[in-house]
């Protein structure tokens, strides 16, 4: 009952940290009037948004494998909820792009020990307590439109100052739980680690190893360039081209990306029945059609087709980070980093790539782009090793 309390708690912490982030892009149609700003410029936020949250994350992973930093929880949070309310307050671009870089060290801070520590109290079925850690963060990212549209509508771009209120009181709670975090994961950690001594190869950074990592970290790349493009243009997109309301790009956006959490929770239970690799390889083979009838639609059937694109391609999301955690089990926060960080980063790199690109031929063209991304990462899940019968292999390859 602890170790599932507690697991609600981290999760609770990534729905409020990644909140905040998903508030940004329903801001940036506001920002862009308001500044007069080119999409160039707009792509140039999405990339500082994403990249200090993501790229940094790997070296917080790599200090959290060395050294306990649980204090970084509270602060990750709060810190996120900092950056937000400054970029409501900003007067000018520059100073956006510095508030936007605040809310991303805060994010970049917490996940990685947040996926750690997940990780360390979970039982044998690792897919499903990543899930539920997981599914804090595909909400948040949910809630974040939507509650940004209403805070937009009652006190302006100085209206999400009211996230602030909700990550102090957050941070409050992980800060009074880290003890009893401490106390399990010590607990756990003498079980992992003569599970270790039993499967050395399992920790080893052998060429096996370091090749399905690779396959990973390429997916998640992928996948992220499908989910922040989507997440950042469909606002945009809903405005400026299908001469919809801002409420209504809200609601399409935050019906993709809550959808996305249901299928986070459906694709760890998944994974924990039928492999981590027939999940991705699922997922990947259905959602390109799945966002080409997204974008043909409009009405009812837009956010029908919103609903079912987010479920399937969001189900991967803990698997990901469990699979790259179970293959080098002994730095689970460097795994954490690269998946839930570096991946992310590198895919964030399109952000400033879809900007420059939607200036020369359109929101609609880019978006069609983007959505053919997933066959590429089709394939490379097909070249995944089989988790379980791939342990024999992974340990002989040298």
């Amino acid at each position: 009952m602890q170790q599932l309390s507690l697991l609600f708690l981290l999760s609770l912490g990534h729905l409020v940290t990644d909140m905040t982030g998903g508030a940004i892009p329903v801001l940036l149609p506001v920002i862009k009037s308001e500044f007069s700003l080119s999409y160039t410029a707009i792509g140039v936020i999405i990339l500082v948004s994403n990249l200090i949250s993501s790229v940094i994350q790997p070296f917080f992973g790599i200090w959290s494998d060395r050294k306990a930093i649980l204090w970084l929880l509270p602060a990750g949070c709060l810190l996120a909820g900092v950056g937000l309310a400054l970029v409501g307050l900003a007067p000018g671009y520059l100073l956006i792009l510095l508030a936007v870089a605040v809310n991303g060290i805060g994010a970049a801070a917490y996940h990685p020990e947040a996926s750690k520590q997940s990780f360390l109290i979970s039982g044998e079925k690792k897919a499903t307590a990543l899930s539920i850690y997981s599914v804090g963060g595909n909400i948040g990212h949910g809630l974040g439109p939507i509650m940004a549209a209403l805070l937009l509508d009652l006190g302006g771009r100085r209206g999400v100052g009211i996230f602030l209120i909700i990550s102090v009181i957050t941070a409050i709670l992980l800060k009074s739980s880290l003890p009893a975090i401490k106390q399990l994961a010590n607990k756990n950690t003498h079980d992992a680690e003569k599970d270790l001594g039993a499967n050395p190869a399992d920790g080893g950074m052998r060429k096996g190893v370091i090749l399905a990592l690779f396959l990973v970290v390429m997916i998640v790349i992928l996948r992220s360039l499908v989910h922040l493009g989507m997440t950042n243009f469909i606002p945009l997109y809903v405005e400026e081209y299908l001469k919809g309301s801002k409420h209504f790009g809200a609601l399409l956006l935050t019906v993709f990306l809550l959808s996305g959490a249901v299928g986070t929770i459906f694709g760890g239970l998944a994974a924990d029945r039928i492999g981590r690799k027939r999940v991705m390889v699922l997922s990947f083979a259905l959602v390109t059609p799945l966002l080409w009838l997204l974008l043909i639609s409009n009405g009812i059937w837009a956010v029908v087709f919103a609903a079912l694109s987010g479920f399937v391609l969001i189900s991967t999301f803990s698997v990901t980070v469990v699979y790259a955690q179970e293959l080098i089990p002994n730095r689970v926060g460097l795994a954490s980093g690269l998946i839930l960080g570096f991946a992310f980063g590198v895919g964030a790199l399109g952000g400033l790539a879809f900007g420059a690109a939607a200036d020369l031929w359109g929101v609609p063209a880019v978006l069609k782009a983007i959505s053919l991304l997933p066959i590429p990462a089709f394939f490379l899940s097909l070249w995944l090793p089989q988790e379980g019968r791939s342990e024999k292999s992974l340990a002989g390859t040298h």
